[in-house]
């Protein structure tokens, strides 16, 4: 039932926040409320906001009154089931009334349209600090897979931490904690995290893991923005 807005800075799009649903097209039972909704957003943005806060409390008047689509219609809570046209017919009645016991739509305040900031953006200095490499394997325990990674004889890059499913299980993990066949391991610098280090570094640190027999399905690089981190913490770190 609820609407959605994909504003830029040259054009602004609104639908329903749900999907087209092709299968009931032109059989006159689908619910019109996330169009409406969506409407009722495009007449705020294009700075129609008495419309918009007429339509709005028009909508909630009608759910009031019982008059609902087959998807939200409940016996012994509606008072009468109807399609499309009917749902959006009893809107246009309701034009003008407001809703008793929901909180009525007020837009005479609202924001006159989202502008979208065009400026352009200051240039950051951008830093490979580590990689995540994902690892595919169900030969043993997490401890077992951090053992065998904090072994690997590399240069630069070594071992932080493995996670399975969000949760931390390398090092210090729970035993109990359920994991499956898709691991997160996350390698920095032995200089410590956030220092630089290169794409050269990455390659070699994948033939290793490759020479392991270990299947990695996934890399994400992490980076750094004028040395603020660029990407999210794992548990514990």
């Amino acid at each position: 039932m609820g609407g959605s807005a994909n504003i830029g800075d040259h054009c602004a799009m609104f639908e329903a926040i749900h999907g087209s649903a092709p299968d009931i097209s032109g059989k006159n039972i689908a619910n019109p409320s996330g169009l409406i909704n969506a409407a009722i957003q495009m007449l705020v943005h294009i700075n129609q906001a008495d419309v918009a806060t007429k339509i709005h409390n028009a909508w909630l008047r009608t759910l009031e009154d019982g008059i609902h689509t087959g998807d939200i219609f409940k016996d012994g809570f509606s008072t009468k089931k109807v399609g499309t046209q009917e749902f959006a017919d009893a809107v246009i009645e309701r034009l003008g009334q407001m809703p008793k016991h929901f909180k009525a739509a007020n837009y005479a305040s609202a924001p006159q349209g989202i502008k979208i900031n065009t400026q352009q953006k200051v240039v950051q200095t951008k830093e490979l600090v580590g990689i995540d490499v994902f690892l595919d394997w169900s030969a043993g325990t997490a401890n077992d897979l951090g053992s065998m990674l904090s072994a690997i004889s590399h240069d630069t890059l070594k071992l932080k931490m493995i996670t399975n499913r969000g949760v931390k299980v390398y090092p210090e993990g729970h035993e109990e904690t359920f994991c499956v066949d898709h691991w997160r391991c996350r390698f920095v610098s032995k200089q410590g995290a956030g220092t630089p280090i290169q794409k050269s570094e990455v390659i070699d640190l994948l033939m290793l893991v490759n020479q392991m027999g270990l299947d990695f399905i996934k890399t994400e690089n992490l980076y750094s923005f004028d040395g603020v981190l660029g990407y999210s913490l794992g548990q514990g770190e």
